[in-house]
Protein backbone atom coordinates (compact mmCIF):
# COMPACT_ATOMS: atom_id res chain seq x y z
CA UNK A 1 0.00 0.00 0.00
CA UNK A 2 2.79 2.39 0.93
CA UNK A 3 4.63 1.48 -2.27
CA UNK A 4 1.49 2.19 -4.32
CA UNK A 5 1.06 5.60 -2.69
CA UNK A 6 4.71 6.43 -3.38
CA UNK A 7 4.35 5.49 -7.06
CA UNK A 8 1.19 7.60 -7.36
CA UNK A 9 2.95 10.54 -5.72
CA UNK A 10 5.89 10.26 -8.12
CA UNK A 11 3.55 10.06 -11.12
CA UNK A 12 1.63 13.12 -9.92
CA UNK A 13 4.86 15.03 -9.34
CA UNK A 14 6.16 14.16 -12.81
CA UNK A 15 2.82 15.14 -14.35
CA UNK A 16 2.96 18.48 -12.53
CA UNK A 17 6.50 19.09 -13.80
CA UNK A 18 5.46 18.28 -17.38
CA UNK A 19 2.43 20.59 -17.17
CA UNK A 20 4.57 23.36 -15.69
CA UNK A 21 7.13 23.02 -18.50
CA UNK A 22 4.38 23.14 -21.13
CA UNK A 23 2.90 26.27 -19.56
CA UNK A 24 6.32 27.94 -19.46
CA UNK A 25 6.93 27.04 -23.11
CA UNK A 26 3.54 28.45 -24.10
CA UNK A 27 4.24 31.63 -22.15
CA UNK A 28 7.61 32.01 -23.87
CA UNK A 29 6.00 31.43 -27.26
CA UNK A 30 3.23 33.96 -26.61
CA UNK A 31 5.80 36.51 -25.46
CA UNK A 32 7.82 35.91 -28.61
CA UNK A 33 4.74 36.27 -30.83
CA UNK A 34 3.83 39.52 -29.08
CA UNK A 35 7.10 41.13 -30.14
CA UNK A 36 7.79 39.41 -33.47
CA UNK A 37 6.32 40.14 -36.87
CA UNK A 38 4.48 37.07 -38.14
CA UNK A 39 5.57 37.46 -41.78
CA UNK A 40 9.24 38.43 -41.54
CA UNK A 41 10.28 37.26 -38.09
CA UNK A 42 11.83 40.64 -37.25
CA UNK A 43 10.71 42.73 -34.29
CA UNK A 44 7.34 44.47 -34.60
CA UNK A 45 5.81 47.77 -33.42
CA UNK A 46 5.26 46.45 -29.89
CA UNK A 47 8.94 45.61 -29.65
CA UNK A 48 9.84 49.02 -31.05
CA UNK A 49 7.78 50.77 -28.37
CA UNK A 50 9.47 48.64 -25.73
CA UNK A 51 12.94 49.28 -27.15
CA UNK A 52 12.36 53.02 -27.28
CA UNK A 53 11.12 53.07 -23.70
CA UNK A 54 14.20 51.22 -22.47
CA UNK A 55 16.56 53.45 -24.43
CA UNK A 56 17.46 55.87 -21.64
CA UNK A 57 20.09 57.89 -23.52
CA UNK A 58 18.69 59.08 -26.83
CA UNK A 59 21.64 61.27 -27.76
CA UNK A 60 23.58 60.21 -30.84
CA UNK A 61 20.57 58.22 -32.02
CA UNK A 62 19.69 57.60 -35.66
CA UNK A 63 16.44 56.43 -37.24
CA UNK A 64 16.48 54.88 -40.70
CA UNK A 65 13.22 54.43 -42.60
CA UNK A 66 13.38 51.79 -45.35
CA UNK A 67 10.69 51.43 -47.99
CA UNK A 68 11.06 48.83 -50.74
CA UNK A 69 10.79 50.24 -54.25
CA UNK A 70 8.10 48.85 -56.59
CA UNK A 71 7.01 46.22 -54.06
CA UNK A 72 3.39 46.57 -55.19
CA UNK A 73 4.44 45.55 -58.71
CA UNK A 74 5.94 42.34 -57.31
CA UNK A 75 2.75 41.61 -55.38
CA UNK A 76 0.63 42.24 -58.47
CA UNK A 77 2.88 40.15 -60.73
CA UNK A 78 3.86 37.19 -58.54
CA UNK A 79 1.07 37.25 -55.96
CA UNK A 80 0.85 38.08 -52.27
CA UNK A 81 2.37 34.78 -51.17
CA UNK A 82 5.51 35.56 -53.15
CA UNK A 83 5.43 39.07 -51.71
CA UNK A 84 5.38 37.69 -48.17
CA UNK A 85 8.27 35.36 -48.98
CA UNK A 86 10.23 38.31 -50.32
CA UNK A 87 9.51 40.32 -47.16
CA UNK A 88 10.79 37.39 -45.10
CA UNK A 89 13.99 37.29 -47.13
CA UNK A 90 14.42 41.04 -46.75
CA UNK A 91 13.84 40.76 -42.99
CA UNK A 92 16.51 38.07 -42.72
CA UNK A 93 18.86 40.17 -44.83
CA UNK A 94 18.39 43.17 -42.55
CA UNK A 95 18.97 41.13 -39.40
CA UNK A 96 22.24 39.83 -40.83
CA UNK A 97 23.70 43.33 -41.09
CA UNK A 98 22.55 44.44 -37.62
CA UNK A 99 24.94 44.73 -34.67
CA UNK A 100 24.48 45.01 -30.91
CA UNK A 101 23.54 48.70 -30.89
CA UNK A 102 21.15 48.46 -33.83
CA UNK A 103 17.64 47.03 -34.09
CA UNK A 104 15.38 46.49 -37.08
CA UNK A 105 11.59 46.56 -36.88
CA UNK A 106 8.82 46.07 -39.41
CA UNK A 107 6.23 48.83 -39.37
CA UNK A 108 3.90 47.06 -41.80
CA UNK A 109 3.62 46.49 -45.53
CA UNK A 110 7.06 46.92 -47.07
CA UNK A 111 8.24 49.46 -44.49
CA UNK A 112 11.03 48.77 -42.01
CA UNK A 113 12.75 50.99 -39.48
CA UNK A 114 16.27 50.67 -38.09
CA UNK A 115 17.13 52.38 -34.81
CA UNK A 116 20.81 52.92 -34.03
CA UNK A 117 22.09 54.13 -30.65
CA UNK A 118 25.44 55.66 -29.68
CA UNK A 119 26.38 56.32 -33.29
CA UNK A 120 27.49 59.16 -35.51
CA UNK A 121 25.71 60.36 -38.63
CA UNK A 122 28.52 58.77 -40.63
CA UNK A 123 27.73 55.42 -38.95
CA UNK A 124 24.09 55.78 -39.96
CA UNK A 125 24.99 56.58 -43.56
CA UNK A 126 27.36 53.62 -43.65
CA UNK A 127 24.59 51.34 -42.39
CA UNK A 128 22.18 52.67 -45.02
CA UNK A 129 24.75 52.02 -47.74
CA UNK A 130 25.30 48.46 -46.46
CA UNK A 131 21.57 47.74 -46.44
CA UNK A 132 21.12 49.05 -49.98
CA UNK A 133 24.11 47.02 -51.14
CA UNK A 134 22.65 43.82 -49.65
CA UNK A 135 19.25 44.52 -51.20
CA UNK A 136 20.86 44.93 -54.61
CA UNK A 137 21.63 41.19 -54.67
CA UNK A 138 18.85 39.24 -56.45
CA UNK A 139 16.44 37.20 -54.33
CA UNK A 140 15.12 33.83 -55.48
CA UNK A 141 11.40 33.59 -54.74
CA UNK A 142 9.47 30.49 -55.77
CA UNK A 143 12.18 29.63 -58.26
CA UNK A 144 12.18 33.10 -59.84
CA UNK A 145 14.91 35.70 -59.60
CA UNK A 146 13.55 38.92 -58.09
CA UNK A 147 15.51 42.16 -58.18
CA UNK A 148 14.46 44.97 -55.87
CA UNK A 149 15.86 48.14 -54.38
CA UNK A 150 15.02 50.29 -51.41
CA UNK A 151 14.82 53.93 -50.45
CA UNK A 152 16.07 54.98 -47.01
CA UNK A 153 15.51 58.17 -45.06
CA UNK A 154 17.80 59.03 -42.16
CA UNK A 155 17.11 61.32 -39.22
CA UNK A 156 19.77 61.94 -36.59
CA UNK A 157 19.35 63.25 -33.07
CA UNK A 158 22.10 65.08 -31.22
CA UNK A 159 20.01 66.38 -28.31
CA UNK A 160 19.42 64.66 -24.98
CA UNK A 161 15.66 64.91 -25.30
CA UNK A 162 13.71 64.19 -28.45
CA UNK A 163 10.19 63.25 -29.47
CA UNK A 164 10.02 59.97 -31.31
CA UNK A 165 7.27 61.32 -33.53
CA UNK A 166 9.55 64.12 -34.74
CA UNK A 167 12.47 61.81 -35.53
CA UNK A 168 10.21 59.36 -37.34
CA UNK A 169 8.55 62.15 -39.29
CA UNK A 170 11.93 63.50 -40.38
CA UNK A 171 13.12 60.03 -41.42
CA UNK A 172 9.89 59.52 -43.37
CA UNK A 173 10.33 62.84 -45.19
CA UNK A 174 13.94 61.99 -46.02
CA UNK A 175 12.84 58.59 -47.35
CA UNK A 176 10.38 60.22 -49.75
CA UNK A 177 13.14 62.60 -50.79
CA UNK A 178 15.26 59.55 -51.68
CA UNK A 179 12.39 58.25 -53.82
CA UNK A 180 12.05 61.61 -55.56
CA UNK A 181 15.76 61.56 -56.34
CA UNK A 182 15.42 58.27 -58.20
CA UNK A 183 14.98 55.51 -55.58
CA UNK A 184 17.57 52.89 -54.67
CA UNK A 185 19.41 55.39 -52.46
CA UNK A 186 19.34 57.07 -49.07
CA UNK A 187 18.71 60.65 -48.05
CA UNK A 188 19.61 62.40 -44.80
CA UNK A 189 17.08 64.78 -43.29
CA UNK A 190 18.28 68.35 -43.43
CA UNK A 191 16.33 71.24 -41.96
CA UNK A 192 17.09 73.56 -44.88
CA UNK A 193 16.54 70.91 -47.55
CA UNK A 194 13.12 69.99 -46.16
CA UNK A 195 11.96 73.47 -45.17
CA UNK A 196 9.82 73.63 -48.31
CA UNK A 197 7.91 70.48 -47.36
CA UNK A 198 7.39 71.73 -43.81
CA UNK A 199 6.16 75.07 -45.14
CA UNK A 200 3.79 73.29 -47.53
CA UNK A 201 2.46 71.19 -44.67
CA UNK A 202 1.91 74.29 -42.53
CA UNK A 203 0.02 76.03 -45.34
CA UNK A 204 -2.19 72.95 -45.73
CA UNK A 205 -2.99 72.95 -42.00
CA UNK A 206 -3.83 76.67 -42.07
CA UNK A 207 -6.13 76.17 -45.06
CA UNK A 208 -7.95 73.35 -43.30
CA UNK A 209 -8.35 75.50 -40.19
CA UNK A 210 -9.70 78.39 -42.25
CA UNK A 211 -12.23 76.14 -44.00
CA UNK A 212 -13.42 74.43 -40.81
Amino acid sequence: MILFISIVSIVMLLSFIVILRVLLMERTLLKKLAYRDGVTGVLNRNAMDRFWGKCSDKRALAVLFLDLDHFKDINDTLGHQAGDLLLREVGQCLQEVMQHNKQVFRLGGDEFVIIMTNVTLENAESMAARVLDRLSNPFVIQGQKVIISGSIGISFNRASKVKRSELFKEADMAMYQAKRLGKGRYSVFNEDKHSYYKATELITVLKKSANS
